[in-house]
């Protein structure tokens, strides 16, 4: 009964949304990369697993210590504390705290299996709340075996780009 359903659920995810990997293109307007050259330090980095992830062998905890490093490693001079969002002892302006966050959805774990991972980084807004400046959202299927790498391999190239990106806007090329 659970592969059964397993395999509509697939089924329905690659009729709706085809059954390529498909990558949805960030629209990042002046304004918003004005915004992303303000970002100071990050203050909320994390990956979330819902669905079949963690049978798959998927690790939120893993995912999120891998984004950490590389956003550490691709934005020098921009700090990484916490996971929390903004402390109300903070001295930055809301906009120059960062965040990162991606949810890993997948379905399936018998024979083959699919995976959305979408990704949403930004700056704080005056609300406190994370105002979406960028995103991105992958969607495949495979393997069982071979789900695993394929989201490792989404999520690091997912903030790769949003590094580009905002290294793009610090140095002024990515518009005002």
């Amino acid at each position: 009964m659970r592969l059964a359903r397993e395999a509509v659920v697939l089924a329905w995810l690659l009729y709706i949304c085809g059954s390529a990997v498909s990558a949805l293109a960030a629209n990042l307007d002046p304004a918003a990369l004005a915004d992303l050259r303000q970002i100071k330090k990050f203050v909320s980095v994390e990956v979330q697993t819902q669905g079949t992830a963690e049978k798959l062998g998927i690790s939120g905890a893993e995912l999120t210590d891998v984004t950490r490093a590389t956003l550490l490693n691709k934005l020098p001079g921009i700090a990484l504390e916490g996971s929390t969002g903004p402390s109300p002892e903070a001295t930055e302006r809301l906009n120059q705290l960062g965040f990162f966050t991606c949810e890993v959805w997948t379905v399936g774990e018998q024979y083959i299996a699919a995976y959305h991972v979408d990704c949403s980084a930004g700056a704080y807004t005056a609300q406190k709340t994370p105002g979406s400046l960028w995103n991105q959202a992958i969607l495949g299927y495979g393997p069982k075996d071979e789900v695993l790498e394929a989201v490792r391999k989404g999520v690091r190239a997912m903030v790769e780009l949003f590094t580009t990106t905002v290294a793009t806007a610090r140095s002024g090329s990515g518009g005002q």
